[in-house]
């Protein structure tokens, strides 16, 4: 068992397998990393960890849709989205609707566009969401046949 002696963690020797196993031969050094930089509860701390930590959670944003036009009533394609900053459940909207993305990269995203989604022509507003957080829109044009 591990003891505490003031602010010293003592840990008894143990054989490899036995009682932590193989692949817990690095607990003593686990236990000494969180006992350096703490767990968030410190025992003499009144509210909390002296030490915050600041989390900056980037927007998504899309720099270029791929292809950026269709004629209306086209066949299905993939919509290529490049960017910055997309996570691994980003999705893609078009004109407010939640389209089947696919996560290639931080910088790119594919969406199946099916023929529904180009019956009329015009303008439609894409945008990408993302942790929370919404991309500048885009537009890609239908165009007349």
């Amino acid at each position: 068992m591990p003891r505490l002696t003031g602010n010293l963690l003592t840990m008894p020797r143990h054989r490899e397998g036995k009682y932590l196993g193989g692949n817990m031969r690095y607990l003593p050094i686990l236990v000494v990393l969180l006992v350096m930089v703490g767990c968030g509860n410190p025992v003499n701390n009144k509210g909390g960890d002296p030490r915050p930590v600041s989390v900056f959670v980037l927007p998504p944003s899309i720099t270029q849709l791929s292809p950026a036009t269709t004629p209306v009533n086209s066949v299905p394609f993939l919509l290529t989205v490049n960017g910055t900053d997309f996570g691994t459940g980003a999705i893609v909207y078009w004109n407010g609707a939640p389209l089947h993305t696919v996560f290639m990269t931080a910088n790119q995203l594919v969406a199946n566009i099916s023929p529904q989604e180009v019956l009329f022509t015009g303008l439609v507003r894409v945008y990408v969401l993302s942790g929370g957080l919404t991309s500048n829109t885009v537009d890609f044009n239908v165009t007349a046949q």
